[in-house]
Order: C-alpha cells, then sequence, then structure tokens
C-alpha cells in the first residue's frame, strides 16, 4: 500500500529537520515513486519503518540524500553548447572579466565544470575560479578526485582528449584542469548563494523541482551573477518567463543578465 499525503508530510519534516533539503520542492510523483523504489529494495513496509532504518545506520541518511540526486552526466554533454559557449559565450565575458567565477551548479561528479575548465585551460587561460556545488556527497568525491569512465569521454572533441588520461581506475583529468576546479556542498534550495558569477550553469536539476521552486531558484541565479553575466540551463529547460524574472537571451538555453536595459549580446566572432 502506497504510503499517504500525512505520511509523506512526517517524513519529508523529519528530513529536513536532519539535512535541511525540504522535498516538498520536488515534484512529488517522480520523488516519491523513487523513495517507494528505494522502500521496496530495502524491504520497508512503511516510511516510519524506512526512516528508522535509516537514522539506525551510521550514514543511512546521508545515502538516502546521495541516491536523491540524479547524477545523469557526461563530459561536454551536447557538444554543440559548448561549442557555443567557447566561440561566443566564454569571449564575451572575457571582454567584461578576464579572470571568470563559474558555478557549476547541482555539479554532480563534475563533468561539466571539467568541461568548462578544458576549453579554458586551451582557448582562454587565466586566473580562473570554477566552483561545483552538490548535495552527492559520493558525487562530489569522484569530482574532486577528476574521475570518468570511457562513457564519459563519448562527446569530448578531440582537441581536448589530452586533458583527460587513462588510469588504473578509468579515465582521470589531468592535474591542468584542477587548478581551475573546487568543489564542495552545496544545496540550491536553502543556502545562500555567492554573488558576482561570469557564468551559472545549471543544467537538468531544476526539471525535478516545482514550478514555484524553480522560478525562486533563477531568481537567486539572477541576482548572483554579476551584469553581464550569464545563466546555461540544460536542453529541456527553457526559461518561458524570462524576461519577466530579468533575463535576456544571449542564446538558447544560454540567458544573460543585462549590463544595461537596452544592451544586449553581439557576437564575438
Amino acid at each position: 500500500m502506497l504510503p499517504k499525503p500525512q505520511e509523506w508530510d512526517q517524513f519529508y519534516a523529519k528530513f529536513k529537520a536532519k539535512s535541511g533539503l525540504d522535498l516538498h520542492l520536488y515534484k512529488a510523483t517522480q520523488l516519491q515513486r523513487r523513495i517507494v523504489s528505494m522502500m521496496e529494495q530495502r524491504g520497508a513496509k512503511s516510511l516510519e519503518e524506512f526512516w528508522a532504518g535509516l537514522l539506525a545506520e551510521k550514514d543511512g541518511v546521508v545515502w538516502f540524500q546521495d541516491r536523491l540526486a540524479i547524477n545523469v552526466s557526461e563530459l561536454f554533454r551536447n557538444p554543440e553548447k559548448y561549442a557555443e559557449m567557447e566561440s561566443t559565450i566564454l569571449p564575451n565575458l572575457l571582454k567584461q572579466n578576464k579572470n571568470l567565477k563559474i558555478w557549476s551548479a547541482g555539479c554532480s561528479y563534475g563533468a561539466e565544470a571539467h568541461s568548462i575548465a578544458a576549453i579554458l585551460c586551451e582557448k582562454f587561460p587565466g586566473n580562473h575560479r570554477i566552483i561545483g556545488t552538490d548535495i552527492d556527497q559520493a558525487a562530489l568525491t569522484q569530482a574532486r578526485a577528476g574521475e570518468f569512465s570511457d562513457a564519459d569521454m563519448k562527446a569530448v572533441p578531440k582537441q581536448y582528449q589530452k586533458y583527460f588520461g587513462r588510469a588504473a581506475k578509468g579515465i582521470v583529468a589531468t592535474p591542468q584542469l584542477k587548478k581551475y576546479l573546487q568543489f564542495k556542498t552545496g544545496n540550491l534550495l536553502a543556502d545562500r548563494f555567492e554573488s558576482s558569477f561570469d557564468l551559472i550553469c545549471c543544467r537538468n536539476v531544476v526539471i525535478y523541482f516545482t514550478e514555484s521552486a524553480k522560478s525562486e531558484l533563477y531568481a537567486k541565479f539572477l541576482a548572483a551573477l554579476r551584469p553581464g553575466g550569464v545563466l546555461f540551463v540544460g536542453s529541456t529547460e527553457r526559461i518561458f518567463e524570462s524576461e519577466k524574472l530579468g533575463y535576456t537571451q544571449a542564446l538558447p538555453f544560454f540567458y544573460q543578465k543585462p549590463i544595461e536595459e537596452t544592451k544586449t549580446w553581439r557576437n564575438a566572432s
């Protein structure tokens, strides 16, 4: 029997008190289906029993939180968008600030952050800073190690393959990239954000959030960007009311915080 609404509310409240993460901000149908699947895997007959089992284990709550994160990623995912970043987005940003501050929000195991680091290292070297944040501790550990699989390499352009070498554990990023990178725990739905970012990448994350949570998050991203900074979203995450939120559209799936009310992007080429 599926849990009743009040049982879900009680479970959400207990988890929020323990972790600070508010599950009410996630789409209920998708989230609850995943939690029920986890319950079944562990043989729990109720949410109460499932929660008691998590608390009984040393890292049970961390295990559960890590599995809430959907780590579907790869290096240079949607390579055409990275080509646009290389040819247009980054050159325009570098006109405003020679050392970029970039945030990979919901970074998973670091594929996106490492992809951007490779472009910067090859084309635009400087004292850039790329911050990756996520709630998944296991993914962050992998991101810090710069470890990837052969499957992660399938979209990497030839010129960037030299930044990912083969090792005993699979594919490992070279030290050249790590100088740009920092990975740390971050909760997009609860934390206060840093400011003055030139580029924020948040791809394939908000599709799991409610519409109100999405709008609030996009507003917080806008506030965290420098004037002229850009938000890069996933290919299924078009911001339909972007102008109402205060963005202009630089390119499809790239949204700019205006420098001035009437100033818009020009192609860097």
